[in-house]
Parts: C-alpha cells; sequence; structure tokens
C-alpha cells in the first residue's frame, strides 16, 4: 500500500485463496476464532461464581462455528481486496518463482505462465509446520494445526505432539469441548519461550482441566492404531511411555515456506532453518530484494510481519525506519491469557541492575469483578533509573493491557510513565498503572515469590 501511494506500480502475487497470508486463513484469526467458543463455555461452566442459575449442558456445535469462522474470513478477505483495489495494486494470482534477481514466474491455477519484472522484489512466502524426523511423522491423516482448524471432527481423545503456543492454545480449546487431551513435549516445561512463571500458570490451567502433560519427554514413534494412532516416547526419567488417540496432532512449531522459490537464481542463499538473511530493514545480500515475515525467520508473528514490510517499503523509498525485536508484543490465547512484550525475569539472572517486580490482579477492583483473582502483571525494569525493560500480563484481557507499556518500551521510558496516565475506573487498565504505582514505592512479592 505504501509503495502505490508513492507512485510506484505494484503487483502482488498470491497463491492462496485470498490476501492475508497464513494468520487469516491458516492460523492466528481461525484459532481465536476457535478459543473464543472455548473461553464462552468456560465462562457458562463459572456461573455459580456470577450467581447465575440454569441449565450446566452447554456444549459446542462444531459445524456451526466452522460456519462462523468462514464467515468472519469471508469479511476479512474482502476488506482486503477493496483496500488493494482503491490502492492500484495488481494481484497475480499463482504460485511464483524467482527467474534471476528482478523476475517472477508466475503459475496460474489454470498452467498459465506469466513473467513480472520489477526494480524491487519484496518477497513474503510465509511458514509451514515443521516436521521432525520422527517415524511416522509423514503418515497421511496427522494433523497439523491448519487440518485441526478446518476439520468438522470433534475427537473423543487428542496427542499434541509440542508445548509451544500453537500446542497449548489448541489443547485449551479442546479440552474445553471436552476432548481428552495429552501433550508430549521435548524440552523441560511448556512455553519455554516464556517467563517461567508465565509458563507455569497455563501449564497449571491445563492440567486443572484434565489435560495429561509429558515434558522432558521425547517422541520415537508415531503410528496407526487400528481406528486411531499411538505415540511411543522416552520420559523425562529415561523410561518409556506411550499414548493412545483418536487423533494426533503435530505443533513442534513453524519453518519458513522458502524451499519452492529458487533463491539461487537471484543469487541469494538459505539459513540452516530454511531462513533468508535480512539487514535492519529486511534487505537481503542483494539489495534491491526484501524478505519479510515467517521467511526471514526473525519473529514469526503477523504483526511483526507488516511492520517488517512498512519497513521495507520505506527503505526502498529513501527513507529509514527501524523497529526493536524487543519491542514487539506477543499473546498466548489460553486460560489464562498470556501477553509478553521486551524482557522477562530470566533477563535478571544475566544483568544485576534489573529486577522483576510482580503485582496480583487480586489487588485489582475490576479484575474480582470479573472473577480473576489468579492473574498478575509482571514488570521488568531498573529500579536505579526507573527505566521499563519488559512486561508480562498473564489472566483476563492480557492482549489488550500491553499496549501502553508497549508504547513506553518504544520510546526507551520509564516506569513512572504507566502511573501518569488517568484510567477510567475500574478497569482492568488500572493494574498496570497500579503494578507501576507498588513497584516505585517498593511494595509487592519479590522477584522470587510466587503472585
Amino acid at each position: 500500500m505504501i509503495l502505490a501511494e508513492h507512485g510506484l506500480r505494484v503487483a502482488v502475487v498470491e497463491r492462496g485463496e485470498g490476501l492475508g497470508g497464513t494468520c487469516l486463513f491458516e492460523g492466528c484469526i481461525p484459532s481465536k476464532i476457535f478459543l473464543e467458543s472455548a473461553h464462552r463455555l468456560e465462562d457458562i461452566r463459572q456461573r455459580d461464581e456470577f450467581a447465575l442459575m440454569g441449565p450446566a449442558e452447554v456444549r459446542l456445535d462444531l459445524s456451526r462455528l466452522q460456519a462462523r469462522k468462514q464467515a468472519i474470513l469471508r469479511v476479512r478477505v474482502e476488506g482486503a481486496r477493496q483496500r488493494a483495489e482503491h490502492a492500484g495494486l495488481n494481484i497475480v494470482r499463482g504460485h511464483g518463482q524467482l527467474l534471476d534477481p528482478h523476475t517472477i514466474e508466475v503459475i496460474t491455477s489454470g498452467e498459465e505462465r506469466r513473467r513480472l519484472q520489477g526494480r524491487y522484489l519484496l518477497l513474503a512466502p510465509g511458514s509451514e509446520t515443521s516436521r521432525p524426523p520422527i517415524p511416522g511423522v509423514e503418515a497421511p491423516g496427522l494433523w497439523t494445526s491448519e487440518d485441526a482448524l478446518a476439520s468438522e471432527e470433534l475427537p473423543d481423545s487428542l496427542v499434541i505432539v509440542g508445548g509451544g503456543y500453537i500446542g497449548c492454545e489448541l489443547a485449551a480449546f479442546f479440552a474445553a469441548v471436552g476432548t481428552r487431551v495429552t501433550m508430549v513435549e521435548m524440552l523441560p516445561r511448556l512455553l519455554e519461550t516464556e517467563d517461567p512463571l508465565a509458563a507455569a500458570a497455563v501449564q497449571s490451567s491445563l492440567v486443572r482441566r484434565g489435560v495429561a502433560v509429558h515434558t522432558g519427554s521425547r517422541v520415537e514413534r508415531i503410528s496407526r492404531n487400528g481406528a486411531g494412532w499411538k505415540i511411543r516416547f522416552t520420559g523425562a526419567d529415561g523410561g518409556p511411555g506411550s499414548a493412545a488417540a483418536a487423533r494426533v496432532l503435530l505443533a513442534v512449531g513453524r519453518r519458513p515456506r522458502t524451499a519452492e522459490l529458487a533463491w539461487d537464481r537471484a543469487g541469494l542463499s538459505l539459513g540452516r532453518r530454511g531462513e533468508v538473511p535480512v539487514n535492519r530493514f529486511y534487505q537481503t545480500s542483494v539489495p534491491h530484494i526484501y524478505v519479510t515475515g515467517d521467511a526471514n525467520g526473525q519473529v514469526m508473528l503477523a504483526h511483526a510481519a507488516t511492520r517488517q514490510s512498512e519497513i521495507a517499503a520505506w527503505h526502498m523509498l529513501g527513507t529509514e525506519r527501524q523497529v526493536d525485536p524487543l519491542v514487539i508484543p506477543h499473546v498466548i490465547f489460553t486460560e489464562p491469557e498470556v501477553a509478553s512484550v521486551g524482557l522477562d525475569s530470566r533477563a535478571c539472572a544475566d544483568d544485576r541492575a534489573l529486577a522483576a517486580f510482580r503485582y496480583p490482579y487480586a489487588a485489582d477492583a475490576r479484575a474480582r469483578i470479573v472473577g480473576d483473582a489468579a492473574g498478575f502483571v509482571q514488570l521488568v525494569w531498573k529500579p536505579e533509573t526507573h527505566e521499563l525493560r519488559g512486561v508480562q500480563v498473564v489472566g483476563t484481557g492480557a492482549g489488550e493491557l500491553l499496549a501502553e507499556a508497549t508504547n513506553v518500551l518504544r520510546r526507551g521510558g520509564l516506569v513512572d510513565e504507566l502511573t501518569e496516565t488517568v484510567h477510567s475506573h475500574p478497569t482492568l487498565g488500572e493494574v498496570v498503572a497500579e503494578a507501576a504505582a507498588a513497584a516505585l514505592a517498593g511494595q509487592g512479592p519479590r522477584a522470587d515469590e510466587a503472585p
């Protein structure tokens, strides 16, 4: 859009059913539509706390949920089409490959071949499910997250291989709708990339909801077991383990979808993970070729891809803009919800000037009203200078509460700034300001205490 607005002729090559990429069709939007229904189910199950009476049995109608998903996606696709049309973009449907540093060949759905040449190329082919070298991992019928979100089936049992954010979100959904869920994660804990306390809160919640969690466990084989599936793994104690289920879902992460673009024809080489190396403007070693989003392997988040593409576009126009990768927030839509930006408590072990300060949701009026007394806000800061270095929120509305802190971090601001904005009362937004005020006053739990 930026390039077209500044007078450049722009062609967009898209192989999918519409503009929007992995996030819209396969990832964050479909999964959040599913998780919203799961959260509503959990709300109904907590009716006693809110003095409500009525029937206890509420079930999910998966076919209607799939229809709701498609309706939402249609609106998003149409909106993207209209914006592209208004901006004057030339949308070319098909699969593109590099022919040389300035030329893309597009094979359309009708097998027609078109060649597009450009002064600049911006490539964003996205990502796909990683498939580790486990015997049976290529077996027909093994689910990926895309398969799970497109299915018309609610299995009575499910084994999820992988305990990252995709695995945890889907475990939360399927457990909420009545599926018996088992998770097998190779690393010592779930959500290894997250703050330990935040990850522990999610794992505890999943276990309370009946999910069987095996961490420190390596999957050795996946196989069919009659009408269902069976996995064998080596447990944390070194002993053998197994789990059987109607379905197995592979959720061990994602990898750049770069294998099919013939990068060598443009003089480019891939990194060891299949990523395309880029500089801070998302420019490759061939200066007029830029790679943004999942394909460069830096931050696999839709909002990060959008900002990267904007920075690349401005760089083509001669303007240098940058984004600090540490100041890109992310949210995990489990129960509880987890949101984080910047450094977390693990950074304190490497930098003695840092401290982690945690403040309980239970001290906030609105949190009590919505029924969340277990959540918490964590600030990572420098007490000597008051510099804010990171924020984690675990609880209701965590993702929404992070925006204010992200803006302070972006500007290299102080914890004090979080206390200076007047927040409506009673709102959850107050809890971040209350946490900042308590940190400045030296109140609240120490960094080594659970909230």
